[in-house]
């Protein structure tokens, strides 16, 4: 059987400060569409079956990296990234490969924390 905790020793811990667990907002959609940027890239290259294929997998990918983030209650604070990918599922749907790449390069550059962008240096 486990010790009990006295309530003096209670309120000494209730006391200590509790280590904070800051996550970035939107961290799966994040890697969703990198890893859609990633195969689309490749899916430039392969033919025109194939391409259609892959472009189904890429969206349905991203379909339910939107929904983890509605899940968890983020869809909020990445709205700004969230109509990008919706734009880019709306462009992989008709086949727009070029203009799906650029909404979810968008989407990439509004999920990206201000911290980690590059800086000028010039």
């Amino acid at each position: 059987m486990k010790p009990r905790t006295s309530p003096e020793h209670r309120r000494l811990r209730a006391d200590l400060p509790r280590p904070t667990l800051a996550l970035t907002p939107g961290l799966q959609l994040r890697r969703a569409v990198d890893i859609a940027l990633h195969d689309l890239q490749k899916v430039s290259q392969a033919e025109r079956s194939e391409m259609l294929g892959a472009m189904r997998r890429v969206n349905d990918n991203l379909h339910g990296a939107l929904a983890h983030t509605a899940a968890i209650g983020e869809t909020c604070m990445v709205a700004s990234a969230v109509q990008a990918v919706h734009a880019a599922e709306e462009h992989l749907e008709a086949s727009e490969l070029s203009q799906a790449r650029v909404a979810l390069t968008t989407a990439r550059e509004r999920l990206t924390p201000p911290t980690a962008k590059p800086r000028d240096l010039s």
